[in-house]
């Protein structure tokens, strides 16, 4: 069992003690529903409101002394409610449903409605068209043609063009640039910021989890094997990693063309490198037997170059593949987005451990569930009820905690993925321009 000890970071462990809940319930989401984007999304309030936060937590220390990792767990999770709150409320924009339908769902309709980041009238042009409405917004903004090439905005170490945002329109392919710019964005906001002293500065285990760019990985598959192969990594940062994050891109008839001229592919697949384990996790939303013998020799690749990376991995066995369950895409559009999506599970699973297990113990009590619905401020009477019941158990606190790599109950709402990505470039654009 994969787990996280605050004492003792990553690791496996056989203690049965340790308790696995793994969802077999059916959760539908966009991805970026389990982080908190505040600063990228538009969602000034919430500076003010951690503000407060910090005023409520002097006096919360003069009754109790709040330890940094408990502050940093207590303003995540409000972020993450405040951003559920406001989610919500546009959820409801794309509901045709109106409230007298809404006021006649069953119990189980509420709690699916609560979790589900795709309602249940949900409209799929209105969404395409507020996707199309914010790409022309920043058209219109940058005061350019929609057929002239420019660079929208510099955002650290990524460059975004026109071309990007075009790829996020529905039915388009998803580039490597659009799926960097996200990676960055998630560096930023919460790999970087943890590692630089934020949150709980005291945590000697930040920066066991890394992020690679998909030209990176390019590079990294054509550049033939040898001693100099890992010097094209971040090697100094992968030195201490324990999950690595590596978006691949299947080449069709891989025995058949030269990796050292090609530099493009077919089909976008998330792996996920657990050092922990010696293992690499597939998750792939188009599994097609056909294509199944070509993927595996260019997985087979990819673990043999890493196995080489003997800074990384301290080992003679080979990596192990593991392929993983999940939802599968019925077009040949959205891998890109599936990618990103998944991405985002796994990171808020890796990263944020204590608050994934308190939103799971949270999902047992439907009535309060349903009391707190009627009253429009749920996320705050419940993260109170769980504020209360972790003052009196919190000996949990230094549990080591489950990590849950399976995603096979989740269902993914792939337009709201892509919905997501055009706003947060949006609002980064109109920040970055002023």
């Amino acid at each position: 069992m994969l787990v996280y000890d605050k004492y003792k970071g990553f690791s496996c462990t056989n203690d049965e003690s340790i308790v696995s809940e793994v969802s077999k319930e059916s959760v539908f989401s966009n991805g970026f529903d389990q982080l908190s984007w505040s600063g990228v999304t538009g969602d000034d309030d919430e500076e003010d409101e951690e503000e407060d936060d910090e005023d409520e937590e002097e006096l919360t220390d003069k009754k109790k002394r709040l330890t940094k990792s408990e502050k940093r767990e207590q303003r995540q999770m409000k972020k993450i409610n405040a951003s559920r709150n406001r989610k919500a409320k546009f959820q409801q924009e794309l509901n045709g449903s109106g409230g007298k339908h809404s006021k006649g769902k069953s119990q189980q309709g509420k709690k699916q409605q609560q979790s589900s980041a795709i309602p249940f009238n949900y409209n799929p042009y209105i969404a395409k068209a507020k996707i199309r409405s914010l790409h022309t917004k920043i058209h219109d903004l940058a005061q350019k043609t929609k057929r002239e090439e420019f660079k929208l905005f510099q955002y650290y170490s990524i460059a975004l063009y026109k071309s990007d945002i075009d790829h996020i329109l529905p039915g388009e392919w998803i580039n490597d640039n659009d799926i960097s710019l996200i990676y960055e964005v998630i560096n930023q906001l919460f790999i970087n910021h943890k590692r630089n002293g934020h949150g709980d500065g005291n945590d000697p285990f930040n920066g066991q989890v890394q992020l690679l760019y998909p030209s990176l990985i390019q590079l990294f598959l054509h550049y033939p094997i040898s001693e100099d192969i890992e010097n094209i990594l971040p090697i100094e940062d992968l030195k201490r990693s324990k999950f690595i994050f590596i978006p691949i891109n299947f080449i069709e008839d891989y025995d058949e063309v030269d990796l050292e001229e090609v530099n493009n592919g077919d089909h976008w697949c998330l792996s996920l490198l657990s050092i922990v384990e010696h293992k690499l996790y597939i998750y792939d939303s188009m599994c097609i037997d056909e294509a199944m013998e070509n993927d595996d020799k260019i997985l087979a690749q990819l673990s043999l170059r890493l196995k080489s990376c003997k800074s990384i991995i301290n080992s003679s066995k080979p990596v192990e593949i593991v392929r993983m369950k999940c939802d599968q895409q019925d077009n040949f559009d959205d891998c890109g987005v599936y990618l990103i999506m998944i991405t985002c599970i796994l990171i808020k699973r890796l990263l944020f451990p204590s608050e994934d297990s308190e939103e799971k113990s949270s999902t047992h009590d439907d009535d309060e569930d349903d009391e707190v619905n009627d009253n429009d401020e749920i996320d705050d009477e419940l993260y109170f009820k769980k504020d209360k019941s972790k003052n009196h158990n919190d000996y949990n606190n230094d549990k080591p905690k489950h990590i849950n790599l399976d995603i096979s109950n989740i269902k993914f709402n792939v337009l709201g993925g892509r919905l997501f990505i055009m706003d947060l470039i949006y609002n980064l654009y109109t920040k970055l321009k002023t």
